[in-house]
């Protein structure tokens, strides 16, 4: 395996990012933003649009993937059976306009860019499913989890 920065390896590079996520999740909380928006900005800041520190994809790739894991597992763990059976109709409401509203806004956005039908339904059913994971994990971090439109969106 080569070494992908001109100072050492994989190691190397993977400490960069971690040193500017941390960097990055502090800003967000100074500016009172949810870490995982921060943490998404940080993404794209260090990729290739921007300072295209990321040379060694596949080993990020991983990162990526066992991070998407650990939040799935972490909004698992959230899910209470009982909380969808009283919040019931409203949710099934709320939910079903989310992935409506989103499946369609994306599935626009998608085809204004460019891209074909196929890419775009792909691109917008993983738009609803991303952004509930991520409104689920910010209302988790806000403590508003339990509140009536936590539940109502946990639901």
């Amino acid at each position: 395996m080569e070494d992908t920065l001109a100072h050492g390896s994989v190691f190397y590079e993977i400490s960069i990012l971690l040193v500017i996520s941390v960097i990055g999740g502090y800003l967000g909380m100074f500016l009172r933003q949810p870490l995982v928006v921060s943490f998404i900005m940080v993404g794209i800041f260090v990729g290739p649009s921007f300072l295209d520190i990321v040379q060694s994809s596949e080993h990020i790739d991983l990162l990526a993937h066992l991070g998407i894991s650990l939040l799935l597992f972490v909004v698992g763990l959230k899910l209470d059976l009982q909380l969808i059976r009283t919040t019931g109709a409203v949710a099934t409401m709320t939910g079903l306009g989310q992935v409506l509203f989103t499946s369609i806004i994306g599935f626009g956005i998608c085809i204004w860019m460019g891209y074909g039908v196929v890419e775009s339904t792909y691109v917008s059913v993983a738009l609803t499913v991303s952004s509930t994971i991520i409104i689920v994990k910010l209302l988790s971090d806000k403590g508003e989890a339990d509140s009536l439109h936590g539940r109502v969106a946990l639901g």
